[in-house]
């Protein structure tokens, strides 16, 4: 239950972090506003690290030189979600990330990515996947 307590927080502060990158993006560019928004997410994140007292940074030597690029993401990230809000409003472009993240992440589940058991999609589920597809087009129109 936990897990579905932090992923709908995820979806509220992704949703209000791309509202708030729009409207700096406005006043001083898309990639400024993305560099703006890593570096406090940067500071914010340091800080929480260190009033908990964890001291896991050790353990970063374990990870894969790959995967440490994978911030590096974040900024396409947000200048694709800032100029995707700018053109397109919340709602659209919340549905279509979402699609895309459901979407990527059953392609890359069933290659066997993310070191997991690769599901058995239903066609009940794949049938779900095409109405939220749909519904983006409805959004569209």
């Amino acid at each position: 239950m936990k897990g579905v307590i932090y992923a709908i927080l995820g979806g509220v502060f992704l949703t209000l972090q791309g509202t708030a990158n729009a409207f700096i993006g406005e006043k001083i560019g898309t990639w400024q506003a993305a560099a703006l928004t890593q570096g406090t997410g940067f500071v914010a994140a340091l800080l929480l690290v260190w009033m908990v007292g964890d001291k896991s940074w050790k353990n970063v030597k374990k990870v894969k030189p790959a995967y440490l690029l994978g911030g590096a993401f974040a900024a396409f990230i947000l200048f694709s979600n800032i100029t995707a809000f700018h053109r397109n409003g919340a709602a659209l472009t919340v549905s279509a990330v979402l699609i895309a993240q459901i979407l990527v992440t059953l392609i890359l589940e069933k290659r066997g990515f993310f070191a997991s058991v690769s599901p058995r999609l239903r066609t009940s589920q794949w049938v779900g996947v095409g109405l939220m597809v749909i519904g983006i087009l409805c959004l569209t129109l």
